[in-house]
């Protein structure tokens, strides 16, 4: 199929055989990652594009804009020197020698660099890039293209609501708040004034990526959110010995002879404690790894005081650090005094280094494994507002209660106080940190000297744990106020003000079982409550109209009468959003959940205890849920997937229909029926399938669908939770692609692996050329089947139906007889959006193809060609009518209506292999086969390995066999879509699905050897 492109050459001979002169084809391809001026003119001059869809997540107005070498979002620009900020060094040299051309025989048919660049513009570049904790991070570019149009390119959509950001820690371009079509309340009560970051950054971020969790195909995520599933949830390593290097010997606490119950005694490196004994244990024990048992006025001052400076950085603008409202001595005196002990090798707060032994000393206390909540573990990511809102006796969770059997009675508020304690430690990292940045290392300041030896240091002291620890301080000080409201002594009730009385308080704040000294205060002095709850209270409703939540208008009238009674309390320990609540237990006939519930290692089952706000709950027709809702009105969302628990939490426990009939215990990771819908969550493969329907919707993890599903008798289920189970895929790959390092882009890259770049070597694969039987199929989706596995346990009632799931469809394959299929749920597969694409200018000589919408336009006529396998056009064409396009003078004016694209990219030949199944022969088609890795495991060593066969192109055909790829043909209709991915979910295959006119199939299959998946489905309309 010949190409013209608009282009023009000046190596290029007359006629139609015209090859580029030995000259160009000597060119070097080392700048194939240097500047190139595509054809898009729509940069203005002196600007530069950014080749992701993220920037860097670093200090906004920060002196120096170049951040560490180990930035994992520092993709760069293409800049034409060896040096290629953002493609790896190893990855550059393999590219380099693979794409060498030799003078001997053969060079002179081989396309030139011009050529390449210009074939492959707006052709995605897939790769990992190494950085922090020598993690890799996923990555796609546009290394050839300047034109903004194809560096926007992105392969999800944005949020749609501005508190939906809490979800992520990547930088994105804000979200507005007007754009959901929900205003419940006037702007200037959520806005922000002259919003900054502070200069610490810390350089986490959630995995899975959560940008990339809302992809462009419902029920898929992006390139970045797959390749970092694997490792979301692989189990956490052993903690590596602590410190790694050893810190100045003044800077560590040292463990010495002293008595058992002095500061310290306990701490030792690498120690081990048990948060639950530890704060059962009391005062005592905390002082033994130096933590002081300060009042609650002095954390509450505390905290508002570090809050006052988060707002001023914030919310004003201003640079400001500790160290303008205090000295170094200053802050040295008041942490050990009030929060910590001085450990037995104290400086002296004037000395010289007192500031870093003050960070020193807060890492390492913090660092001690077992005794703070660790929110690197994505199940406490939920359940910070369980302990900050909730009264014991906790239904769920692994908290502290009053357990009467062992004959113990633990303070249990005491949880409450020590999480408020771990707060303030970690905002005091946090502020010196910050401190640090802006004078130590921006300013360079003589009074506080900080070096790149004692940065290097400090951040050996880091770890998962604490840096989470660091995130979760941050958001606190971001969406929450701390008031100090004292609690009433429950004895003296009568010396309350009449209006109060009735709040019986008495009820609320049961005497402590241990009498505390009335200075210290109890941990309910210290009252949260939300900055922003309008914004928070808009962005559920706008969750919730998106899932076409019941009775949606009545919710919004409740809800927001609600919380205009909730804001007009008086402001003291009566305010509804201060006081505790306290979860109803299940009857005695329903075994309630226990601790190893939470820390679940399961893909289809995430049991929690809901709140409920019926009629006989006190104080219902003011209740704004339990503590899930208390936590989504206060903004305390911890970066992850812990948003969706919360949304649709929040959504359940503020509707009392929801709790009664569908019950308190619900399964975050499965799904429900509720009046006369379905909702799923998108960690079920159920909703990932039923998502492809037209009349489904989606919205943070989960997805509402018309579809009831029927019993095994094909009775409509009633109102309930299900657990749907499937193996787990994820769990049994034992190599996650995200581990391999430079094979991803090597595997994927458009030149191919072959070092041949011959015209011969590329074909261009176009939808239309598959012309087999299985355009004519019809495929009818017919239902949803569920064989539940019922109970007559009784303590199991209240839990989710436990069921397996097939879709049943009606197959008409072309001149056959209709048949009923029913495709079994068997795996928890994944399907990821393949990224857009947008070729360059050109047409196909003798078709009449064209380009259009969103990136490279629908094909309106068929191409009648014979189709083999992998190769459905000429490929020596693609290069001789390139050449003979430029030769006379196409048209080149940028500025010209309608001119057309290529139809999509060229695919190199022996490469990437494919073949097409026919979708009427899906139900008879087995998994796929999988060829094993040819590089074994060994991918660091990959481009070592790589070269000689990438440049010995004689060997080419007797190498390694290459992994194949399939394409499952779904266009034309959405069942032909929802019976392609039932079979995946069938046979255990996760697939790529690509749009016709957002990506070609080239890059569809690109995408999908990048990711290392076998099936490509093709969706959208037909040509």
């Amino acid at each position: 199929m010949p190409l013209n492109q608009d282009k023009k050459n000046e190596s290029a001979k007359p006629g139609g055989d015209s090859r580029p002169k030995p000259g160009g084809a000597k060119s070097s391809i080392l700048g194939l990652f240097g500047h190139h001026h595509s054809h898009e003119k729509d940069v203005p001059e002196g600007k530069s594009p950014n080749n992701g869809t993220q920037k860097p997540l670093r200090a906004h107005n920060s002196p120096s804009s170049s951040g560490p070498p180990d930035n994992p979002h520092r993709v760069s620009a293409p800049i034409s020197s060896a040096s290629k900020p953002g493609v790896p060094g190893d990855v550059q040299e393999a590219y380099q020698s693979a794409t060498k051309l030799d003078e001997g025989k053969g060079a002179a048919d081989s396309l030139s660099e011009d050529e390449l660049k210009y074939l492959f513009s707006g052709a995605p570049h897939f790769l990992l890039e190494k950085g922090h904790s020598s993690r890799w991070y996923p990555h796609v570019i546009f290394p050839w293209d300047y034109s903004s149009r194809i560096q926007n390119l992105a392969d999800r959509k944005a949020l749609q609501h501005p508190s939906f950001t809490l979800s992520t820690l990547h930088a994105h371009i804000p979200v507005s708040p007007n754009g959901a079509g929900i205003q419940i309340y006037p702007d200037a009560l959520t806005e922000k004034h002259g919003s900054r970051r502070p200069s610490f950054d810390i350089g986490v971020f959630e995995i899975p990526n959560m940008l990339s969790s809302r992809a462009k195909e419902a029920g898929c995520v992006g390139f970045r959110n797959f390749m970092e599933l694997p490792i979301a949830y692989e189990p956490k390593i052993a903690a590596r010995p602590f410190p790694p290097r050893p810190l100045d010997a003044h800077l560590q606490i040292a463990p010495g002879p002293r008595g058992k119950d002095d500061p310290y005694a306990d701490y030792r490196l690498n120690i081990t404690l048990d948060r639950l004994k530890l704060i059962a244990a009391g005062p005592a024990a905390w002082k033994r790894i130096g933590v002081r048992n300060c009042s609650m006025k002095a954390i509450t001052e505390r905290l508002q005081t570090l809050s006052d400076m988060q707002d001023q950085i914030m919310l004003q603008g201003r640079s400001v650090t500790l160290l303008d409202k205090v000295t170094v001595a200053d802050l040295h005196r008041q942490l050990f005094s009030t929060f910590l002990y001085p450990p037995p090798n104290t400086v002296h707060a004037e000395h010289h280094d007192s500031f870093r032994f003050q960070i020193s000393t807060l890492m390492q206390v913090l660092n001690i494994k077992g005794a703070w909540v660790d929110f690197s573990l994505t199940e406490w990511r939920t359940r910070a507002g369980q302990i900050l809102w909730e009264l014991p006796p906790h239904q769920d969770g692994d908290c502290l209660n009053n357990n009467a059997s062992d004959g113990k009675n633990p303070d249990t508020s005491l949880e409450r106080k020590w999480l408020l304690i771990q707060i303030i430690l970690s905002a005091e990292v946090l502020f010196r940190a910050d401190a640090a940045a802006k004078i130590g290392i921006y300013s360079q300041s003589k009074d506080l000297p900080i070096t790149p030896r004692d940065v290097y240091l400090m951040n050996s002291l880091r770890s998962d744990a604490l840096d989470w620890g660091l995130i979760f301080s941050r958001r606190i000080f971001e969406n929450i106020s701390f008031h100090y409201w004292p609690q009433v002594p429950p004895e003296s009730p009568e010396k309350l003000p009449l209006k109060e009385k009735p709040r019986k308080i008495h009820s609320i704040f049961p005497a402590p079982k241990i009498p505390e000294s009335q200075d210290l205060g109890s941990p309910w002095d210290c009252t949260l409550l939300p900055r922003y709850p309008w914004q928070q209270l808009e962005a559920l409703l706008v969750f919730a109209e998106l899932l076409k939540w019941p009775d949606i208008e009545d919710m919004k009238h409740f809800m927001r009468e609600k919380l205009e009674f909730a804001l007009s309390q008086p402001p003291d320990h009566t305010h509804i959003l201060a006081s505790p609540i306290s979860t109803a237990p299940l009857p005695d006939n329903i075994k309630p959940l226990g601790k190893y519930e939470m820390h679940r290692k399961s893909h289809s089952l995430k049991l929690i205890h809901l709140h409920s706000c019926g009629p006989s709950a006190p104080n219902s027709a003011n209740c704004l849920g339990g503590w899930m809702s208390r936590t989504w009105l206060t903004g305390l969302i911890i970066p992850g997937e812990a948003i969706c628990d919360v949304l649709m939490s929040t959504l359940l426990e503020n509707d009392h229909d929801a709790i009664a009939r569908l019950g308190p215990i619900a399964n975050l990771y499965g799904g429900f029926v509720y009046k006369g819908r379905s909702w799923w969550s998108k960690a079920c493969v159920v909703g990932r399938i039923l998502a492809a329907l037209d009349t489904s919707t989606l919205c943070m993890g989960w997805i509402c669908t018309d579809v009831i599903p029927l019993d095994h008798a094909g009775t409509p289920l009633g109102d309930g939770w299900l657990e749907i189970e499937t193996i787990n895929s994820i769990k049994n790959n034992t190599q996650p692609r995200i581990n391999q390092g430079t094979k991803v882009l090597l595997d994927s890259s458009p030149l191919g692996g072959e070092g041949d770049l011959t015209a011969t070597a590329f074909s261009l694969p176009l939808d239309e050329a598959n012309t087999g039987p299985g355009q004519d199929t019809q495929v009818l989706y017919e239902n949803t089947t569920l064989s539940l596995q019922r109970s007559q346990d009784p303590p199991n009632l209240a839990r989710p139906r436990k069921a397996t799931a097939s879709l049943t469809f009606t197959l008409t394959p072309a001149h056959s007889d209709s048949s009923q299929i029913s495709l079994g749920i068997n795996y928890n597969v994944s399907f990821i959006s393949a990224f857009p694409c947008l070729p360059p200018h050109g047409s196909i000589a003798g078709s009449s193809v064209s380009s259009g919408s969103e990136a490279h336009g629908t094909h309106h006529h068929h191409h009648h060609h014979h189709h083999h396998h992998h190769r459905n056009s000429s490929s020596e064409q693609v290069k001789d009518h390139h050449l003979r396009s430029r030769e006379n003078g196409a048209v080149r004016n940028d500025k010209l209506p309608h001119r057309s694209r290529l139809p999509g990219h060229p695919l190199h030949t022996f490469s990437f292999p494919y073949s097409y199944i026919p979708i009427h022969t899906l139900p008879s088609t087995p998994r796929p086969r999988t060829i094993p890795d040819y590089q074994g495991s060994h991918a660091s060593s990959f481009p070592t390995n790589y070269l000689p066969l990438a440049n010995d192109r004689s060997r080419k055909r007797e190498g390694p066999q290459r992994k194949h790829t399939y394409i499952i043909d779904a266009r034309g209709s959405e069942h032909k879509e929802l019976f392609a991915r039932s079979w995946c979910a069938m046979v255990g295959v996760n697939a790529v699905v690509g749009r016709v006119g957002r990506t070609c199939v080239a890059c569809s299959i690109r995408e999908a050897r990048a990711v290392d998946v076998p099936i490509v489905i093709r969706v959208g309309a037909m040509g």
